[in-house]
């Protein structure tokens, strides 16, 4: 009994040491992996580099498939480039594999003990990072040496090689047993790893190792398209990864004997190094066949799964990825994807709104009200969202962007409340009055509305890039703001004390739309202000 414990105590240590490498890779190299990404993906060779890099910097097949997802909305990559990047990835996380199979595992403690230094004493991100990435590469070793002791034990279970033997008998059962596997572990390297394991001490013939390592390279394209199956992006990029991996396998199968014998022959240490080069060798291979077919394979891909406007849908959010949360910058990068969205929405309702006063248009006030909903609607999903990621370990500039994120949604909520209930509350009462305004008061009340827009954009501009200038810029245009209300009340006062008779008919209405764009231009304007006290500390 407590050999099986051991055993699931070992995978458990594996799995949490992939966690440990991947959250500190991505505190090491987050911020610089989307510029690897722009920069490298101009051609599918230098894509193919990309991928094998961004594998290895961001040791997670799931990080790699959002960060090439986000570079295809942002447009500087195309599908058929992700395809290249993809084969290159597949590459670069053979590495985690081929550590397992050298005998780093004698290190393990100085990688822990130097990891714990760093991770205690750093004081800066990256050196707490890379204290996560020495820990993740110390326990992904000890769990190794773990596997491979408890391992010991199963040998003398009937149970155990009678289950064993009937798989190698079956390699497709086998296949479908690795796939099945790496679907829960959410992990090749641990997949792989417990084949290792049991092949080392003789538990698994090396041929039955073999086939879970194909199995396991199936497996990942699955999971990806599992992952990735709600847009039609990921899913192309999937669909054409999951070709590959197929593509591979239906090849490698038939030669498996002969290329067992060939790898055996040329890394004579062990059976776990010959697992190790075949998953080398089956991507390495996949990459140098697929990639000159590329733009086939993409055009495919696009055939099969056509783009479609999809008619009735229920509105929601788009980018709020769950799988992203396990990497806290790719789910503040999905989430400022969706609040602009947000952004959008909102001001649309307000540039709407205001046609609604000068056309007098009651369709368009109810759809302007009616889009409120929409707004309520992701402002709650994207606060669900970003709670949920508060359970993760965040950075200090994350937490910062995580509440400047929260903060900005709220404020935009508000601005929707102001349009959907008081605005169009005035409209209303304009168009059931049946009143209009004075000319002169209709045009002040236009550069208003043009006054407001303008800082709409100036104001989501420097929210998604922390443009300390653009953020200096909205503070002044508050108190530019402040200064216009009060001018444009008094004008207005002159045209009551000189009787006009639209003013007079008007006057409340009038007054309560610039207090509103007042009101709005102050939530629009507190974006500014974390911006400046962050690049002021």
């Amino acid at each position: 009994m407590m050999g099986y414990i051991n055993f699931l105590a070992a995978i458990a240590l594996m799995l949490y040491g992939i966690n440990l490498l991947r959250r500190g890779s991505e505190r090491v190299f987050g911020p610089r992996l989307r510029q690897l990404l722009r920069s490298a993906t101009r051609s599918n060779v230098r894509g193919l580099g990309a991928g094998s890099l961004l594998s290895i910097f961001a040791p997670s097949s799931t990080a790699v498939a959002l960060l090439t997802v986000e570079a295809i909305h942002a447009g500087y990559v195309t599908s058929q480039q992700v395809l290249a990047v993809m084969l290159g990835a597949n590459i670069g996380f053979t590495l985690t594999v081929q550590l397992l199979a050298f005998k780093f595992y004698l290190f393990n403690p100085v990688f822990i003990l130097f990891g714990v230094a760093l991770y205690l004493f750093g004081r800066r991100d990256t050196l707490r990072g890379s204290g996560f990435v020495l820990l993740g590469i110390g326990f992904l070793l000890l769990s190794i040496q773990m596997l491979s002791a408890a391992v010991v034990p199963l040998k003398t279970s009937t149970e155990v090689r009678g289950v064993m033997q009937i798989l190698e008998a079956h390699p497709v059962w086998l296949v479908a047993f690795a796939v099945v596997l790496k679907l829960i572990l959410q992990s090749a390297t641990a997949t792989i790893g417990i084949a290792m394991a049991l092949c080392a001490e003789g538990v698994l013939g090396v041929r039955g190792g073999a086939v879970v390592v194909i199995g396991t390279n199936i497996g990942i394209g699955v999971t990806a398209l599992i992952v990735g199956f709600g847009r039609v992006e990921s899913r192309r990029m999937a669909a054409g990864n999951l070709l590959f991996k197929i593509a591979g396998a239906a090849v490698c199968v038939p030669l498996l004997g002969p290329m067992v014998d060939w790898l055996y022959a040329a890394s004579p240490s062990s059976p776990v190094q010959v697992l190790a080069n075949l998953h080398t060798l089956l991507n390495v291979g996949v990459a140098v066949v697929f990639l000159p077919l590329v733009p086939v394979i993409g055009e495919f891909v696009e055939r099969l799964i056509p783009t479609k406007e999809e008619e009735g849908k229920a509105f929601g959010p788009l980018y709020l990825d769950r799988a992203a949360l396990g990497v806290p910058a790719m789910a503040l990068a999905q989430a400022t994807r969706e609040l602009l969205r947000m952004a959008d929405l909102a001001q649309g309702m307000l540039r709407d709104g205001h046609r609604v006063f000068v056309e007098n248009n009651a369709v368009l006030c109810e759809a302007v009200q009616k889009e409120d909903d929409k707004l309520d609607l992701l402002n709650a999903e994207i606060k669900t969202y970003l709670v949920r990621l508060s359970g993760q370990a965040l950075t200090r500039d994350e937490s910062r962007r995580e509440v400047a994120l929260l903060t900005f949604c709220n404020d935009l909520e508000t601005v929707g409340d102001i349009v959907e209930r008081d605005l169009m509350g005035l409209a209303k009462k304009k168009l059931a009055l049946r009143v209009e305004f004075s000319k002169e008061g209709g045009v002040e009340l236009e550069k208003m509305a043009r006054f407001v827009l303008e800082s709409f954009e100036i104001a989501v501009a420097a929210f998604t890039g922390q443009d300390r200038m653009l953020a200096a810029q909205l503070v002044h245009r508050e108190r530019e703001m402040n200064e216009r209300e009060r001018d444009l009340r008094n004008s207005h006062f002159q045209r009551l004390r000189a009787g006009l008779q639209e003013s007079v008919e008007t006057s409340a209405i009038h007054l309560d739309i610039l207090t509103y764009l007042k009101a709005i231009h102050a939530h629009l304007t507190s974006v500014a202000y974390p911006i400046l006290e962050s690049r002021a500390n």
